[in-house]
């Protein structure tokens, strides 16, 4: 299991990881992935106050019931969205049939052969006594639908580098996000078992995080290429700190 509290880049090295990384890619290319991803993973939208009491202490039921609520409209568009990167490429080269496989595999990742991810958040959220009534009445927090347009626009807007900018802060900052949501989730008592959504994560999203690492090089050739990158990172990583700021003000923990 992975720490949740403060990941780092040798985790990510790791040769055990489901996607190890590519050993090939250039030195100055690595070094610049390296120093974002620390970036991505001290930043205020990971290390947010909200968040951190929630890893250690949990919430009472009710407000648990909130934050999960509201984290299922932050997940339950995001496959889709990755999808929306491959009408961003104009031509068939390896280059680009790199970031098509590695949408596809995300893609199968997420919606499995016979049950989707999405499908089995919901039976995760049926034990936290969530009801099927709520799932289909709650309107989420207008920072949370502000989230996922702002995802969608990151997604399905050129240029590729400022995209994959974006999906490298969201797959590097979901290993860490995944770990905390589980450490809560302990604290509040929740099985392994009644876990499981977020165990089965916490492997998996280092190893996606690694799969934007081995596709990003092209698309870092340049000062301006490495610019629209890192603003990718930045405004994903904006809209995930006003995500946890809008939490915070309606469950005031």
């Amino acid at each position: 299991m992975l720490d949740s509290t403060k990941l780092n880049t040798d985790v990510f090295r790791s040769d055990s990881a489901y996607v190890k990384r590519d050993n090939n890619i250039a030195d100055k290319i690595v070094e610049f992935l390296d120093q974002k991803m620390e970036y991505i993973l001290n930043h205020r939208a990971i290390e947010h106050p909200f968040f951190n009491h929630y890893a250690t202490h949990g919430l009472p039921a009710e407000q648990s019931q909130l934050l999960y609520l509201e984290t299922r409209h932050y997940f339950k568009y995001l496959p889709y969205y990755i999808c929306g990167i491959a009408s961003l490429l104009d031509d068939d080269t390896d280059i680009e049939n790199n970031v098509v496989r590695f949408i596809a595999f995300n893609a199968q990742d997420e919606l499995g052969e016979t049950k989707s991810h999405s499908d089995m958040y919901k039976e995760f959220m049926y034990k936290k006594g969530i009801t099927p009534e709520q799932l289909k009445t709650y309107r989420p927090l207008p920072s949370t639908v502000a989230l996922n347009e702002g995802i969608k626009n990151l997604y399905n807007t050129r240029p590729v580098a400022r995209a994959l900018g974006a999906l490298y802060a969201d797959e590097t900052l979901s290993a860490s996000l995944v770990s905390k949501y589980n450490e809560g989730l302990k604290k509040e008592g929740l099985s392994e078992q009644d876990r499981y959504f977020w165990t089965l994560h916490c492997e998996w999203e280092v190893g996606h995080s690694n799969a934007v690492f081995n596709i990003a090089e092209p698309y870092l050739q340049t000062e301006q290429d490495r610019k629209d990158f890192a603003d990718g990172i930045d405004q994903y990583l904006q809209l995930m700190e006003q995500y946890w700021d809008g939490i915070q003000q309606l469950i005031k923990a």
